[in-house]
C-alpha cells in the first residue's frame, strides 16, 4: 500500500515537473519572439555606394552615371582630389577619354581650358621640347604648331560663318564660293561678303575724319585664282619662301569673303607705318583684325602682313584685341568646343 502511494506521488511530481519544463520553453521563445528589447540590435543601416565616395573625399556630381564613372576612375589609379578635379575642369569628351585609358597625371592640365585629353603625349612632348608653359603648349599643339606646316588638314566645315577659321591647318573646300557677295559700295570692282560691307565702309570712314586713306586692292579671291597664283609664286621661289608670304589653294582667308587686302594712297601694296599703327588700334571697333601681325609668324606661318584685314566681327576682333593674340590663337580658346 505505501509502495503504491509512493509511485503516485512520483509521477505526480514528474508530471509537474514536466508542465513547467515546457512552460518555461514557451515563456522563453514567447520573450524572444515578441520582445523586441531582447533581439539583436543593428549597429546602423547599409551605406549607398554614393555615400562610400563622399566618406572618401569625392564630391558628389548630379549625374546618373557618376557612381559608375567614379569607380572607374578610383580603380585605375586616380585620387580622390583628382576625381574632383576632373569632374570641376574636364569636358566631357575628354572624360570619355579618360575613362577609356589607362591613368594618366593630369595634375598640370586640369585648369586649362582647351586641354584634349587625347593629345597629352604630345602636349608632355612639346612643353619639355621649348621649356614653355603647359598652357602655351597645349595652344600651339592644338594649332600643330608641334608639325610642319600642311601636315595635317582638315576641311572646314562652316566655311560660310563669319567667324570661320582658315589656315595652315583647315582648308576650304574647293568648290566654295560665298553665298553672299556683295560689290562694296566705295569701290564696286571688288566683292566681300554682305555680313563685312558696312562694316569696312564705316572703318573708311573713321578713317577719313583722322586723314588715314586707303584703299582696297584684293578682296574675294577663288580657288582656281588663288591655285594659279601659288603655283605662279612657285616658278620664282622656292616652296618653303612661298609657303611663307602666300596660302596654298583652299587655305586662302580671301576664298571666304572676308578677307581684304588694303593699301595706303601712293602705296602700291602696302600701309605706311602710321596707317598700320592707326588700323592696328582701330580696326577692332569696326569688326576687323589685322590677321597676320608682327611678331607672330611663329603661330600663323606667314610673314607680317600689315596690310590683311580679316572680318570676324566687332565682338570678336574687340576681344583678340584686348588679348594681343592670333585669331588662331583666340579660335582654339573661345571658339573650340574641346
Amino acid at each position: 500500500m505505501k509502495k503504491r502511494k509512493l509511485k503516485k506521488k512520483l509521477i505526480i511530481f514528474l508530471f509537474i515537473l514536466l508542465i513547467l519544463g515546457i512552460g518555461g520553453v514557451t515563456i522563453y521563445f514567447t520573450k524572444d519572439l515578441f520582445w523586441p528589447d531582447n533581439k539583436p540590435t543593428q549597429t546602423g543601416t547599409e551605406k549607398t555606394a554614393a555615400e562610400i565616395l563622399e566618406e572618401q573625399g569625392i564630391k558628389l556630381v548630379n549625374k546618373e552615371t557618376f557612381v559608375k564613372e567614379a569607380n572607374t576612375l578610383l580603380d585605375k589609379g586616380y585620387s580622390s582630389e583628382e576625381i574632383n578635379q576632373i569632374y570641376e575642369h574636364m569636358s566631357e569628351n575628354n572624360l570619355k577619354e579618360i575613362l577609356k585609358s589607362p591613368y594618366q597625371n593630369l595634375e598640370n592640365y586640369f585648369t586649362i581650358s582647351n586641354f584634349e585629353f587625347a593629345k597629352l603625349d604630345r602636349y608632355n612632348a612639346y612643353q619639355a621640347l621649348l621649356n614653355i608653359s603647359y598652357q602655351d603648349a597645349v595652344t600651339k599643339v592644338n594649332l600643330n604648331l608641334d608639325e610642319p606646316f600642311y601636315q595635317t588638314v582638315n576641311e572646314i566645315s562652316n566655311p560660310n560663318e563669319v567667324t570661320v577659321l582658315v589656315n595652315k591647318s583647315h582648308a576650304l573646300p574647293s568648290d566654295f564660293i560665298p553665298d553672299d557677295l556683295v560689290a562694296i559700295p566705295s569701290f564696286p570692282n571688288y566683292q566681300i561678303k554682305d555680313d563685312a560691307v558696312s562694316d569696312f565702309e564705316a572703318l573708311l570712314a573713321a578713317a577719313k575724319l583722322e586723314n588715314v586713306n586707303f584703299s582696297p586692292y584684293s578682296t574675294y579671291r577663288s580657288y582656281d585664282k588663288q591655285n594659279k597664283l601659288y603655283n605662279n609664286y612657285l616658278k620664282r621661289d622656292p616652296v618653303d619662301v612661298v609657303d611663307s608670304y602666300s596660302a596654298r589653294p583652299g587655305h586662302s582667308e580671301h576664298q571666304t569673303g572676308l578677307a581684304l587686302d588694303v593699301r595706303s594712297a601712293g602705296y602700291l601694296d602696302d600701309l605706311s607705318d602710321s596707317d598700320y599703327e592707326w588700323m592696328l588700334n582701330n580696326s577692332y571697333k569696326y569688326g576687323f583684325i589685322v590677321r597676320y601681325p608682327k611678331g607672330h609668324s611663329e603661330t600663323t606661318g606667314y610673314q607680317e602682313e600689315p596690310w590683311h584685314l580679316r572680318y570676324i566681327g566687332i565682338e570678336h576682333a574687340t576681344k583678340v584685341h584686348e588679348l594681343g593674340i592670333t585669331y588662331d590663337e583666340y579660335y582654339d580658346l573661345y571658339l573650340t568646343e574641346h
